[in-house]
Parts: structure tokens; sequence; C-alpha cells
């Protein structure tokens, strides 16, 4: 009698590395010859582009690049939070939307008592 033995394989967990920057954003590494201080020198900056940039944008640090998107991709969030296309849950939107739709009739109320 021959019985074969059958090691259980184990399927490894593959780790999927999280992408540096948000998907969208295009970051190139770029040597340029600048002049800096009097000096010129070949210099490493970053470009970015994004299909909302009208043109690239260059940038001397990756921290300068990552706070940048940061910056748009929050003002993103904002922007569509305000327009309530399912963003309600985010605090304060609802209050935000309102004000900024009474805003124009408050001011001609205020004109109209003289404030």
């Amino acid at each position: 009698m021959n019985k074969k033995i059958v090691k259980k394989s184990t399927r490894k967990k593959s780790v999927r590395k999280q992408p540096e920057f948000p998907r969208g954003y295009t970051v190139t590494a770029v040597s340029k010859d600048l002049t800096l201080d009097g000096i010129r020198d070949l210099y490493e900056v970053y470009e970015v582009s994004h299909k909302n940039l009208d043109k690239t944008k260059t940038f001397v640090d990756k921290e300068s690049v990552k706070k940048f998107i940061g910056v748009m991709e929050s003002n993103k969030v904002e922007a569509k939070a305000l327009s309530l296309k399912g963003y309600q849950h985010v605090k304060g939107v609802v209050s935000q939307h309102k004000e900024a739709m009474v805003a124009p009739e408050l001011e001609e109320i205020a004109k109209a008592l003289g404030y």
C-alpha cells in the first residue's frame, strides 16, 4: 500500500503596496539646470501633472509635492461636499451649504434695512 502524503499548501497573502501618490497624479523626477542664489547647477526637481491642472507644476522636494496633492484632494472633497453629492455625512456640510444658499438673500435684506 502506497500512500501519498500531500502537503497542505498555504496561500501567501500578497501585501499590496500603497501607491505613493493618489490615483491620477503623475509625479516625475527630472534633472534641470537651474540657477539658485547665483549658482547654476543641475538639480533634481519633481513635476506634477493631473487632468485638472492646466500645466505641470514643478517642486523642489517630495514633501512639497505631497503637501500640494493633499491640498488639491481636500479642495476636491470640500467642493463635492458643498454641492451635496453624497457627502452629507461630512461634519457641518449641510449647514455650510444652507448658509451659502441663504447668503445672497441676507445681503439684500441687510441693504434694504440699511445695515
